[in-house]
């Protein structure tokens, strides 16, 4: 899921700055950027940032500032440099021109600054580490906050959604009165001799029976009542996609069977607010 956190620190050498962010993502990917000097670390950082994160784009970016000016510029490799000038000088005097216009930039050759390899101390990469620290205590703080605000809009929607199809109550009675009177008017225009009343009621029993949508209604609100309790649980974000594709299955169904237009209306309301919950599940883990 989205989160945020940052955090600074200081030493008698460098100041460091973390700064951590995560987009909605099913699997965990870790994009990272670090000081050269520091890369040797990178395989156990990574290990680090699996076991607090479980899932998601994650940028981590760590930002080390020298307070040294030794320690901040690249060193350069006199013996290279030397080298280089002597060689340029040589080839100068031999066909009688100035070495500066052979040479250019020196710092353009390669090898001459060469960037210092020294392996950095393994109490700095602690207190790096303990900064990496606070700035996911803050991301995570983040996620918990965000996490309270999808609680609530998980529970509101899943309540809109038992309220419309509450609200289907009164029409379901009506519906079923106007399809037999439906019925009637087209049978009064048959011969009544060759209607078999008692096949006829046997399959209008069946006919309305294909109309109700008691069982589904049932089965929605188990669904819904379920999501409640999942909701306030950790790492659930997979089981709360299984619980919406079965609460739109019911809906679904129920909207088949709704051959009334006021009923129509709530079943598209009760899928709006699916697609509500649909799109916030990618937010959990």
């Amino acid at each position: 899921m989205t989160g945020f956190g940052q955090a600074e620190g200081e030493t008698d050498k460098f100041t460091v700055k973390v700064e951590l962010k995560s987009l909605n993502s099913k699997f965990f990917e870790l994009s990272l950027r670090m000081p050269r000097n520091w890369q040797h670390k990178e395989l156990e950082l990574r290990k680090e940032m699996a076991k607090l994160i479980e899932r998601g784009t994650v940028q981590l970016n760590i930002q080390i500032t020298y307070k040294l000016a030794e320690d901040r510029i690249t060193p350069i490799n006199k013996e290279v440099a030397t080298y280089y000038l002597n060689e340029v000088s040589l080839v100068a005097a031999q066909f009688g021109c100035k070495a500066s216009d052979l040479l250019g930039n020196i710092f353009d050759i390669p090898n001459v600054l060469q960037p210092n390899d020294d392996t950095p101390e393994e109490a700095d990469w602690i207190y790096i580490m303990q900064v990496v620290q606070q700035a996911f205590a803050q991301f995570d703080l983040y996620r918990l906050t965000e996490g309270k605000i999808l609680v609530s809009e998980f529970s509101k929607s899943a309540s809109t959604i038992l309220a419309k199809m509450n609200a289907l109550t009164p029409f379901e009675a009506e519906r079923i009165e106007t399809i037999k009177e439906r019925l009637r008017k087209e049978l009064a225009g048959l011969n009544q001799d060759q209607i078999d009343k008692n096949r006829f009621e046997q399959e209008l029993i069946y006919y309305l029976e294909k109309l109700d949508i008691n069982e589904e209604k049932v089965r929605l609100k188990q669904h819904c009542d379920y999501m409640e309790e999942v909701i306030r649980m950790s790492s659930t974000g997979k089981k709360l996609g299984f619980i919406a594709q079965e609460m739109g299955r019911e809906i679904n169904t129920i909207g088949s069977k709704s051959n009334h237009h006021l009923m129509q209306r709530s079943v598209v309301e009760m899928k709006e607010e699916l697609e509500k919950i649909k799109e916030q599940i990618n937010n959990v883990l």
